[in-house]
């Protein structure tokens, strides 16, 4: 993942320098690439072997991959009866809002004797 960041920052760089330098991103290796693609494949590259070598790095992961193994992931049914509950609340609680916001401003209007 650190490798994908770096790639990711590096071509942002590389395009916003061209950019403010008012030169193209030009293509290379036969149109393949642009300058900017090839710069961050090779600082991902870089930072993705680099990595490798860090044993601390590699410890890290491997802890992780072991925690996500125990995970329980919920069920499609899971998923979709919680994402169901989601929207639906959200839905409900800005009808609630609207329903409030109208309730307010004619109240406001009455008391404040202005029109709409």
């Amino acid at each position: 993942m650190g490798a994908v960041l770096t790639g990711m920052v590096v071509q942002s760089a590389v395009v916003s320098a061209l950019a403010q330098a008012t030169m193209p991103d030009a293509r290379i290796l036969g149109g393949i690439l642009s300058e900017s693609t090839a710069a961050a494949l090779v600082a991902g590259g870089a930072t993705f072997f680099l990595l490798l070598r860090n044993h601390q790095a590699v410890r890290f992961t491997d802890e992780v991959i072991g925690e996500l193994a125990k995970v329980t992931w919920p069920t499609r049914e899971e998923a979709v009866q919680a994402t169901s509950t989601v929207i639906v609340t959200t839905v409900l609680i800005a009808v609630l809002l609207g329903v409030y916001d109208i309730v307010w401003k004619n109240l406001a209007d009455l008391v404040l004797f202005t029109e709409g």
